[in-house]
């Protein structure tokens, strides 16, 4: 992960992968799926990260804060989010942990988290596939499919909330969601060129 350099950055960054490591728990626990809830733990990598960067900026403004008294408290108020955001990860743990055991999901759980027809799915990108090599606003879907890419991971490299501008390569990890049709669609632009086998 790439550092960040002032607290403003790393709150908001710290915001939306708590938004993230939530969704992608309830997913994994929907689609009763391995891999989306190993890419919640990746997230929380990242979470536990940001929190000591969170941890040692506080400090340093501290220090060089003029006028401490008013300061402090406000820094403490700051510190306490990134313990907050903190527990939402370590609590989604419990929630993975029913996609991990891999023993089946209860159908109430289904009908109590789910969001109609809506589902966040993960995708790899292959290579020579549709999407290899093009940018996410030139992937053509049906506006009410509900297709939205919520992050995508490059190696070790998060990018979430990618812009339109951003471009996709082959080994990508895409995270979407939207309607089933749009997800089926997306498994096809994600498949790579077949290759020609030699007789």
């Amino acid at each position: 992960m790439a550092k960040t350099k002032n607290l403003k950055e790393i709150l908001i960054l710290l915001r939306k992968y708590s938004q993230l490591i939530v969704d992608l728990g309830y997913a994994a626990v929907l689609e009763d799926n391995l891999e989306l809830a190993q890419e919640a733990f990746r997230v929380k990598a990242e979470i536990k990260e940001l929190d000591y960067q969170l941890r040692k900026e506080a400090l340093m403004v501290a220090r060089l804060s003029r006028s401490a008294k008013e300061d402090i408290p406000q820094i403490a108020n700051i510190l306490q989010i990134g313990v907050a955001i903190k527990e939402i990860s370590d609590g989604i743990d419990d929630l993975i942990e029913i996609a991990v055991r891999n023993v089946g999901v209860h159908p109430i759980i289904k009908i109590a988290y789910s969001r109609k027809d809506i589902r966040m799915t993960r995708h790899i990108v292959g290579e020579g596939s549709k999407i290899d090599g093009k940018k996410l606003d030139e992937i053509k879907m049906d506006p009410d499919a509900g297709f939205r890419v919520i992050a995508i991971r490059r190696e070790n490299e998060w990018t979430l909330d990618p812009p339109g501008g951003k471009k996709l390569q082959n080994g990508d990890i895409v995270i979407v969601e939207g309607r089933d049709a749009a997800t089926r669609k997306m498994q096809d632009y994600v498949k790579g060129a077949k290759k020609e086998t030699s007789k």
